[in-house]
């Protein structure tokens, strides 16, 4: 071969199928999305060295929770005050609860106060908030039948065209491409029957289902979640519902129906990666044999579009097949900490008499003299009329403390005008409209 071009090409190809195995989320986020909803598709699947040993004895709390055995998030309950590591990491993933980095030219940007000198702070935050409701029993599998329909077909041609193309190899005598293509076959087969004979088991269900009545009576009890990596990032989580819809989706780990399925599936997923990784290491240098890498690289590609796609339309109907419906709204970009901090307790939640307000707020400000001043500014301040309680507040005061009342009104004027903005506004009406809550 003379081309220089040409021969380059074809060495990166025999290369490139190799390093898709060192991505490991991609086995468990296929996994998850089959079980959690016969509304999915899962995408084409590849693995790493490190999955065989989870995959061989995988269970459903290691599935839903962290994957990669790493820290896990945090939860900050404001209803509760109190604080704790995230289950079911997964799931509030492919829902959309948890939006990972967001870009912040795509966020709400509210009212940004000039705040001077040494009190304006260096870590603007953003915020994803959600608002999730349960559905009522049944009716999550009454809606969507014809998206349900697309799914089945799409898992349909993933099956049989790389059977297809295998026939077509086995007639030319290329065992080879015969493995490759078997094994794009085989795990569609093991994640459609995952999808087919398994669901998830949410706990709290007999207080979850009372939630319609408890809005009949008036006293639906909410709550907000605030979940992040560390609770010195600058991206935080925010999902605000029925307190014990919350607490099962974050503290409380998913189980599913059938165990002994899910850990024969996972064996069976382990021996098609190894059988794929180990024939496509087998094709690396051999030139002549590098159109194979590049049909194995261009139809694991074409098996992820139809999932993309159908995450982008569609992204919140996974969430959906397990009695929840996700009311998302644009990130929300504050200027600094504290004015993310005083948005959140703008949120409807059921107070507790025995839990301090602002008691969740601990993992990010020390309960000390210097806040609890902060607290009774804020509080001392009124969102519709700030001009006039910060001239009667700080009236008669020494310069210093009405200079502080008037950073604390900056801070307050700034997450309100996040809290009224249009984009926020419309959902936080839709969900109080929802849980009975008539006004703001």
């Amino acid at each position: 071969m003379n081309n220089p071009i040409l021969s380059a090409f074809i060495t990166v190809t025999a290369y490139a199928p190799i390093a898709l195995y060192a991505e490991s989320l991609r086995v468990q986020r296929a996994m998850v999305a089959s079980i959690l909803s016969p509304r999915s598709l899962a995408p084409a699947i590849t693995g790493c060295v490190k999955d065989l040993h989870r995959l061989w004895h995988l269970d459903d709390a290691q599935l839903f929770g962290n994957f990669e055995d790493e820290r896990a998030a945090c939860v900050a309950s404001v209803k509760h005050g109190n604080s704790f590591p995230l289950h079911n990491q997964t799931v509030l993933l492919l829902a959309g609860i948890l939006r990972g980095k967001v870009n912040v030219a795509g966020a709400v940007v509210p009212y940004t106060p000039a705040i001077g000198g040494g009190f304006r702070m260096r870590r603007e935050t953003v915020v994803s908030l959600s608002f999730v409701l349960p559905h009522e029993a049944g009716s999550a599998k009454r809606g969507f039948c014809w998206l349900q329909g697309v799914c089945w077909g799409v898992t349909l041609m993933e099956l049989m065209g790389p059977i297809v193309m295998a026939a077509y190899m086995a007639m030319w005598g290329d065992m080879m491409g015969l493995i490759l293509m078997v094994g794009f076959s085989l795990s569609v087969l093991v994640l459609a029957v995952l999808r087919f004979f398994m669901h998830p088991i949410v706990a709290n269900q007999s207080e979850i289902s009372r939630f319609r009545k408890d809005i009949a009576k008036g006293v639906t009890t909410l709550d907000v979640h605030i979940i992040a990596d560390k609770w010195n990032d600058k991206h935080l989580n925010v999902a605000c519902g029925y307190t014990s819809h919350l607490h099962a989706l974050t503290n409380i780990p998913m189980a599913i129906n059938r165990p002994g399925l899910l850990l024969w599936a996972s064996r069976g997923l382990a021996v098609v990666i190894l059988v794929q990784a180990a024939s496509l290491a087998s094709l690396i240098g051999n030139k002549e044999n590098a159109w194979l890498s590049l049909t194995w690289l261009v139809t694991y590609i074409l098996m992820l579009i139809p999932p993309r796609i159908l995450n982008t339309y569609c992204s919140e109907l996974t969430y959906e097949s397990h009695t929840a419906t996700l009311i998302k709204v644009p990130p929300i970009h504050f200027s600094c900490r504290r004015a993310a901090l005083i948005f959140i307790t703008l949120l409807p939640v059921s107070k507790q008499a025995h839990v301090e307000d602002w008691a969740w707020m601990n993992v990010f400000i020390p309960d000390n003299e210097r806040r609890r001043i902060w607290k009774t500014q804020i509080d001392s301040l009124d969102p519709v009329t700030l001009e006039t309680d910060l001239a009667v507040c700080g009236q008669g005061l020494p310069e210093e403390v009405e200079a502080e009342y008037r950073k604390s009104k900056d801070l307050l004027k700034e997450a309100s005008a996040a809290y009224y903005h249009p984009r926020v506004l419309q959902p936080l009406l839709l969900y109080k409209t929802s849980v009975g809550l008539q006004k703001i």
